[in-house]
């Protein structure tokens, strides 16, 4: 089945005081990292983000379909223009991320709206494998701002995968 990797790269970055997933890790932007190791588990890579500058990595770059609603707008905004019916959404600062923590998720995400993973008791809810039922869903919350992501997903077919054996650096 092909997959679209939904890269958000949004956010005034307010307490960084410049863009995340431009900044430099290893020699490298942030979001470029996360660009390689999606490329080895999907077929189509986009990036959500308002900002021009990402077109340099080579993908589409969509802006917020409704500004100011911070990750569900992102993440809306990339399922509604994903061409696959399911699709991993990434944040872009997460740049020791693996494609084994990748297919895991995938391969625990046939039957469920929303597949995400948990270390340590903590749920990552911008890493995980979305299925473009959710618009619906996410569009209803939109319109109504209610924006905090765990609340949504705990009404939709959330499945939460065991991330333990993976180091706490990937999240």
């Amino acid at each position: 089945m092909e997959r679209t990797a939904i890269i958000l790269a949004g956010g005034s970055s307010s307490r960084m005081g410049e863009d995340k997933g431009l900044m430099l890790v290893d020699g490298k932007p942030m979001i470029q990292h996360v660009i390689d190791v999606a490329k080895g588990v999907v077929e189509n890579i986009i990036i959500v983000s308002n900002n021009k500058e990402y077109e340099k990595f080579g993908h589409p770059v969509i802006q917020d379909e409704i500004k100011g609603k911070g990750p569900l707008g992102g993440i809306y905004t990339g399922l509604k223009n994903s061409k696959t019916q399911l699709s991993l959404v990434l944040s872009c600062d997460i740049p020791y991320v693996n494609a084994s923590l990748l297919n895991l998720l995938i391969s625990h995400s046939e039957d469920s709206d929303i597949t995400i993973p948990q270390k340590d008791g903590v749920t990552h809810q911008l890493m995980g494998v979305f299925s473009k039922r959710c618009l619906i869903s996410f569009k209803n919350a939109l319109d109504d701002d209610n924006l905090k992501l765990i609340t949504l997903f705990e009404k939709l077919n959330l499945n939460i995968v065991d991330a333990s054996h993976f180091s706490g650096r990937l999240f």
